[in-house]
């Protein structure tokens, strides 16, 4: 029985669709009027970083939601959405449950299933993957260091100092 990933492409679409809007204008009418078409989206803020000011804000907190923040115009503005979840896990005990797999707001058809963001380990050691840099700038790789230093609480009991007793 697998664990799988899934995203629901009408919700995902709807918060592309509205980052494509603000990206073009980012007024108070502007994001009242996303909040009010798109039923996945609570609230939508956007705020100016350098000035630290906030351009628009519409909406309020929904139930069983979660923020996602999104930067625009090269992460001098950040839009932050309050929206129900798109990305959900479901335990698939079957072969035929994945077909029966739905998004939280109702929609069945056009749920699809995604790499998972756990996956990419093998097991729950704390061996962790180390990161691929091959995409990052020359300036910012050579500032980044990787070591192989594992946080004493993080480590096999067996791998621990013994605790000094008073």
């Amino acid at each position: 029985m697998p664990l799988y990933e899934f995203e629901c492409v009408k919700c995902r679409d709807n918060v592309e669709k509205s980052l494509r809007t603000l990206e073009k204008k980012r007024d108070a009418k502007t994001v009242k009027s996303l909040v009010e078409k798109y039923g996945n989206i609570y609230a939508i803020e956007v705020i100016d970083l350098e000035r630290e000011k906030i351009v628009a804000k519409h909406g309020k907190k929904g139930k069983d939601s979660v923020f996602s923040d999104f930067y625009l115009e090269d992460g001098a503005l950040l839009a932050l959405f309050n929206m129900r979840h798109y990305r959900f896990s479901e335990l698939i005990y079957e072969e035929g449950d994945e077909k029966k797999v739905k998004c939280h707001c109702g929609e069945k058809k056009k749920v699809e299933k995604v790499i998972s963001t756990f996956s990419f380990t093998k097991d729950l050691s704390t061996d962790m993957p180390k990161p691929d840099l091959s995409n990052l700038p020359p300036s910012v790789r050579n500032r980044t260091f990787v070591g192989e230093y594992i946080e004493e609480k993080d480590r096999p009991k067996k791998n621990r100092p013994p605790k000094k007793r008073l």
